[in-house]
């Protein structure tokens, strides 16, 4: 148990790191690649502006009496260049060119102040790439930004070269993935050494609980067990006493119950471990359901049993034996009047299911994840009179476990309650 919460506590905190690590990544890289979206969009409009040309000196363009390029849809809106003339510096420091377009969207020619960076081909396949989106305003998939206008009534296509920019917002998120990645790690590593020592306490408080539970059930034996002899002896001597009865009912009733803490007991200190083999587990279903029909018959209920032949499980087969008594038992207490029981086994692999169903009144939805706790029944009227207590299903969930096994229950309230337990190979 204090393993699971601690494992339970840590994915807790590793899930919580990721998340938070995760979004900060997120909202860098979105504001870094959206500042390149913004510098890009300003700089062809100023580009534009200017007729294909770099605007020279700071602030000093040749503006042409034109609209400004309406934004593409989805995407950012690209803003008005500032007074400042941080726009303008952007172009002169920017590599782009210039395309003169046919009337069937060939490349006719291209300027560039830098040349030697580009070759025709590339232009033509960035030109044929920009046509291709049927967008007047936009970039490409590797990183150029485009611009469809006029210039003295022929059609033009500005391509900023923003690749670099590019690289270097990838880059920005590769290095802030790594840093996240790694200090969720090491924040990880903190929270796991931290949860080991705040689970200290619990777990001593657990030990010393287990220990009082095996010192308790082990001094409750003897005055049981004299209580129960002197009950016999007394039965003897003055023959049936409606009270000697109540006397023997409640010993056998906390017998049960010792029993049951006992068993607990040494499950959890480890001195009844599951002797595993390979067995044939319908023989040994069948050897607990046969006898048990009878106690059924005489609540005035029904067992039905589908446990085909042949399903063969590693595992322990008293403890098996065991679990299927606790499941039927319960399907028993807990059936309507003239109910139906139902054991069901099949095999999965070299694993199998088990599953034992019962009408009745069943699980409230709520309850469910709380049905395996110790000494936990559910406080309803329709069981308030059924003897137990609330430590069988618990032995069942301390049994699978022991088998690396997998118990849960389901319900349809009001109408019937399912117990599933499922056992590798």
């Amino acid at each position: 148990m204090i393993a699971r919460l601690k494992l339970r506590m840590t994915l807790l905190v590793i899930g919580v790191l990721a998340i938070v690590t995760g979004g900060i990544v997120f909202s860098i890289s979105y504001a870094n690649y959206r500042l390149v979206d913004q510098r890009a969009y300003a700089t062809l409009r100023v580009l534009t502006r200017n007729r294909g040309n770099r605007p020279g000196a700071l602030g000093q363009g040749m503006p042409l009496d034109m609209a400004p390029p309406e934004k593409p849809e989805g995407d950012m809106d690209p803003p008005a260049p500032p007074d400042d003339g941080f726009n303008d510096s952007m172009a002169n420091l920017s590599n782009f060119y210039t395309v003169a377009l046919t009337d069937d969207g060939g490349v006719s020619s291209w300027e560039s102040d830098r040349r030697e960076l580009y070759t025709d081909e590339q232009v033509a396949a960035m030109t044929a790439a920009a046509l291709a989106t049927g967008r007047e305003l936009g970039k490409t998939a590797g990183g150029q930004y485009f611009c469809r206008t006029e210039v003295d009534g022929e059609p033009r296509l500005i391509v900023l070269d923003a690749r670099l920019e590019v690289m270097a917002a990838q880059s920005v998120a590769r290095t802030t993935a790594l840093v996240a990645g790694l200090a969720c790690a090491i924040l990880s590593l903190g929270a796991w050494l931290l949860i080991r020592q705040m689970v200290k306490p619990v777990q001593a408080a657990f030990e010393r609980q287990k220990q009082f539970v095996w010192d308790a059930s082990h001094e409750f034996k003897t005055p049981l067990a004299v209580i129960s002899a002197n009950a016999e002896v007394l039965a003897g001597e003055i023959g049936e006493n409606e009270y000697l009865g109540y006397i023997q009912s409640e010993v056998r009733r906390t017998d049960r119950l010792v029993q049951s803490l006992l068993t607990l007991a040494r499950m959890d200190k480890g001195t009844v471990t599951a002797q595993m083999e390979r067995f044939d587990l319908s023989k040994a279903l069948l050897g607990v359901a046969l006898p048990f029909e009878s106690t059924v018959f005489e609540a005035g209920k029904t067992l039905e049993t589908d446990v085909p032949e042949g399903v063969t499980v590693r595992g322990d087969r008293e403890m098996l034996q065991q679990l299927a008594v606790i499941l039927l038992s319960n399907a028993l207490k807990y059936s309507d009047d003239g109910g139906t029981i139902r054991l069901s086994l099949t095999q999965k692999g070299r694993g199998c299911q088990l599953s034992v169903y019962n009408t009745g009144q069943g699980i409230a939805p709520e309850n469910l994840g709380r049905i395996f706790d110790r000494f936990y029944r559910e406080d309803l009227s329709h069981n308030s009179a059924v003897a137990g207590n609330g430590l069988g299903l618990a032995i069942a969930r301390n049994i699978v476990d022991a088998h690396k096994g997998r118990i849960w229950a389901e319900s349809e309230y009001g109408k019937s309650a399912t117990f599933f337990v499922t056992l590798p190979g």
